[in-house]
Formats: structure tokens, C-alpha cells, sequence
């Protein structure tokens, strides 16, 4: 149960924060020299350089501080249903608080005891491929089977397949977002009905930057290395050469945390990053099982179901034996299975519904 005294102190944690430019080494430094925030709140400016935090730091603040009353702030920060826990807070994620750059505050909607759970990181292109959505829907939705949590950025593409997999799993999301998490400021917008969606399922929006945070370029690589502090490992599916998962790869890397690579193929732009990875150390994946080896969590192998598709008519198994990983349309196949054509589209209805089969678009389908 929250004291007043604790509330008094995030009240005061979420005001420095409004201010902005208060990082874990600045909250530190005015809690050794003030004993509170809320002192710290009130200092004159001899008192707040005294505390060493720096010139610009200690301008902006006065500058900022007549302007805005910490008690209002936190009654819109509860208006808009944004719990803040700091990293003295049971809910904390453990995980993240080891790493040097752990966040003092972080924001939170939704489900806040999942980010103590064991989690995978994935992230990837916003211009995917077929193969990258197939790719990614196929290993979250069984990192979900084996209870991991899956963690991404709400981006377009890659990261939006990622969650959407991951509800569609029924499994737990958390989405990391580099603005605000309250409804008005959620961003992309493209992904706003996501947002809310992870929040129905049980999962979790979190973030360091305070409500009405807009989406600023270099809030971007700050939120990358909590996606990266949460989780055990980061999977990147598909990236550019410059893409901002590989800055998400490397702060991994830079937490000892394990990165993953799915390869692809060499003449797609959006495989150059994942097989550069690949070359440099990250761990080559193609199943769920790679990543729960190289994570020792071998033992969550037997909570991930064995479906093995068996055809119950010979149509189905005809249909079955030509189909791949590369599309075909439905006229293709009925040709190469020398079905009716109405057959043929009837059967693979009912594949679909087995999750057999997958219609890619346009009447092209694959094997699952």
C-alpha cells in the first residue's frame, strides 16, 4: 500500500522529471545533497550548484520551476491512468536495473508485473518482408509457448508484428515507447488501436519520459537501450545496414545481454544488417529452440506444442505435398494438384482454419 510519504516522493521524482535533463547521476546528487526531492524542489540556486549538477542543468530548472506545481502535475499524471515507479519500487523490472544506464523513473499502464518476467527483445525493419512477418510470427508465437515475455518498440513493421504475435499467442507484450504512453501522445498513431489492445490482453506500455513527451528523434536510441536492459537477449529479424536495431543490438551486446540473428538473403537490403550481426557473433536463429538454448531455458522446451499438420483427405494431402515457403496462387495449385479449382480454394479454406496453410495476400498461399 503507497504511503504518503512515498507519494510525496514520486510526486517530486515525476516534477524533475517534467523539468527534463534529470538522469540516475543528477537524482543522486540532489538526494545526497538535499535528503529529498521536495527540498531539492525549493533550493536557491547557490544550494542546487552546490549539488553539482551543473550550470545548464541548474538554469533550465529555474527557468522551468515557478511554472509548474508538482501536485497538479500528479493528479493528471493519475487523470491519465500513468502509474511511475522508481528503481526502489517492488515493481522495477530487475532485469533492467542492472544495467548503468537504468532509468531512475519509468512510466507504466497496464499489467506492471510482467516486467519482471523473463523476456526476449524483437526488434527489426519497418519495411519487412513477407518472409520477415513470416518470420516473426512464427518465433514469438513460440517464445510465448515457452512463457517468455516478448518485448518491442510499437514501431511500424517488425515491431508491431512482434506484439500483434504475441496477443495473438495469447501471450504477454510490453511496449517500450520513446514518448509519452498516455492516450493522447501514443506514437506511432498508425499502432494506437495496438497500444490499446497490449493494455486489454494483460500487457504493459512503459516509458521514461513523462505524459505528452511528443516524438522527438533523440528520445528514440534512449528508449532502444531499455528495450535492450529488460530482456535476456535481443532477436533482430530484419535491419538495414543503418538501421536502428543494430544500435539496439549493440547496447545488448554492451549490457552482456545475448543478440540474435535471423539470416537472410544476401541480395535483400533488409537482411544486410541481420547477416552483418551474424558474421560479427550474434547467435545464427532459425527456431525458438536456438534462442531458449543459447538462454538456458531448455526446460521451458517441453510448454511449446508439437502441431504437426496430418492432411485427413486426399486433398489435402495433395494440396500439402506443393506447397513450401514461397507463395503460390491458388490456381497454381490447382493445376499442380489437378483439383477442381473449386476444390482446390475450398480445401485450402480449410487448411487455413487448421493454420495449416497461410493466405499471404492476393490468393497466394504457404505451408505453415
Amino acid at each position: 500500500m503507497e504511503t504518503t510519504k512515498n507519494k510525496n516522493e514520486l510526486v517530486f521524482y515525476h516534477a524533475f522529471s517534467c523539468i527534463g535533463g534529470f538522469g540516475p547521476q543528477k537524482f543522486n546528487k540532489l538526494l545526497s545533497r538535499f535528503g529529498t526531492l521536495e527540498k531539492a524542489w525549493s533550493a536557491s540556486r547557490e544550494d542546487l550548484l552546490a549539488a553539482d549538477i551543473g550550470l545548464a542543468a541548474t538554469k533550465n530548472f529555474l527557468e522551468k520551476r515557478n511554472a509548474l506545481a508538482p501536485e497538479k502535475l500528479f493528479s493528471e499524471l493519475e487523470k491519465d491512468n500513468v502509474g511511475i515507479i522508481t528503481q526502489n519500487h517492488e515493481s522495477y523490472p530487475p532485469q533492467l536495473k542492472e544495467i548503468p544506464s537504468a532509468p531512475t523513473v519509468l512510466y507504466g499502464r497496464g499489467n506492471l508485473e510482467i516486467l519482471k518476467s523473463k523476456s526476449v527483445a524483437v526488434v527489426g525493419s519497418r519495411k519487412f518482408t513477407e518472409y520477415g512477418r513470416r518470420v516473426t510470427q512464427n518465433l514469438c508465437r513460440d517464445l510465448v509457448r515457452a512463457r517468455l515475455t516478448i518485448v518491442s518498440g510499437l514501431a511500424l513493421g517488425i515491431d508491431a508484428i512482434a506484439h500483434r504475435a504475441a496477443l495473438d499467442a495469447e501471450g504477454a507484450t510490453i511496449a517500450v515507447l520513446g514518448t509519452g504512453i498516455d492516450d493522447a501522445t501514443i506514437y506511432p498513431r498508425d499502432n494506437f488501436n495496438l497500444a490499446k489492445d497490449i493494455l486489454s490482453s494483460g500487457g504493459t506500455l512503459i516509458s521514461e519520459f513523462p505524459p505528452r513527451t511528443p516524438s522527438l528523434k533523440q528520445n528514440f536510441p534512449a528508449r532502444n537501450r531499455i528495450m535492450a536492459g529488460l530482456a535476456l537477449g535481443t532477436l533482430v529479424v530484419e535491419a538495414a545496414e543503418s538501421s536502428g536495431s543494430l544500435i539496439t543490438a549493440g547496447l545488448a551486446l554492451e549490457f552482456s545481454r545475448e543478440v540474435f540473428a535471423v539470416p537472410g538473403p544476401i541480395f535483400s537490403p533488409q537482411s544486410a544488417g541481420t547477416n552483418y550481426l551474424i558474421k560479427n557473433g550474434a547467435k545464427l536463429t532459425e527456431s525458438a529452440a536456438d534462442i531458449l538454448q543459447e538462454l538456458n531455458l531448455d526446460r521451458f522446451k517441453g510448454s511449446m506444442p508439437k502441431k504437426i499438420f496430418e492432411p485427413k483427405t486426399i486433398e489435402e494431402k495433395a494440396v500439402w505435398n506443393v506447397l513450401g515457403s514461397d507463395p503460390l496462387h491458388v490456381d497454381r495449385i490447382a493445376k499442380l494438384t489437378k483439383l477442381n479449382p473449386a476444390v482446390a480454394g475450398s480445401t485450402l479454406a480449410m487448411m487455413e482454419i487448421e493454420e495449416a496453410v497461410r493466405n499471404v495476400g492476393g490468393q497466394n498461399y504457404i505451408k505453415m
